[in-house]
C-alpha cells in the first residue's frame, strides 16, 4: 500500500542501505572530557547531577484513551470510525499528536513514528526480514519516544 508510512522504507530503500556501516560520531561527553581536558577544566570542581524520575505508578497524570478499540473492526464503518477519531483529536487538542504503525507484508517487517506538526521529525526504519508484526508495532513506538 503506497500511502502506507512504511511502504517507502520497506520497497524503495537501496539495499546498500541496510548493509553499509556507518562510524558513529563520539558521543556528547566524550566530545565534553575533550573540551574540559582542552581547556584545562577539572572535572573534580563540577558537581553531579542526581536526577530521580519518579515511577510510573506514582505519576497521576496519564491519560490513556482506548475507545477505538471497541468497535468491531469488521461491524464498523470507515465514517465511524472517522468521527471518533475527530472526536478523540478534539478531545486532546492541546496534546501534541505523534501516530505509529508496524507493518509487515511476507517476510518484510517495517515501522514508523509520523509527527504531523513536524513531518521532518518523523522516522521510519526497517525491521529483520521474519520480525514480527508485534515487534514492529513496539519498535513504531519506540521511534516515537526518541523524539518526544
Amino acid at each position: 500500500m503506497p500511502h502506507n508510512p512504511c511502504h517507502e522504507v520497506i520497497f524503495e530503500a537501496p539495499l546498500s542501505d541496510f548493509s553499509a556501516v556507518t562510524k558513529s560520531e563520539p558521543n556528547l561527553v566524550a566530545n565534553t572530557f575533550e573540551h574540559f581536558k582542552n581547556a584545562n577544566i577539572s572535572l573534580n570542581i563540577i558537581d553531579s547531577l542526581h536526577v530521580q524520575c519518579p515511577p510510573p505508578w506514582e505519576e497521576h497524570n496519564i491519560t490513556v484513551d482506548i475507545s477505538l478499540t471497541k468497535q468491531n473492526k469488521e461491524n464498523t464503518s470507515e465514517v465511524t470510525y472517522q468521527k471518533e477519531f475527530f472526536r478523540i483529536k478534539e478531545k486532546f487538542s492541546n496534546h501534541y499528536a505523534v501516530f505509529t504503525d508496524g507493518s509487515k507484508l511476507e517476510e518484510k517487517v517495517a515501522a514508523a513514528a509520523y509527527f504531523p506538526e513536524h513531518p521532518d521529525c518523523s522516522k521510519a526504519t526497517r525491521l529483520r526480514d521474519g520480525a514480527s508484526v508485534f515487534s514492529a508495532e513496539l519498535e513504531g513506538i519506540a521511534l516515537a519516544l526518541t523524539e518526544i
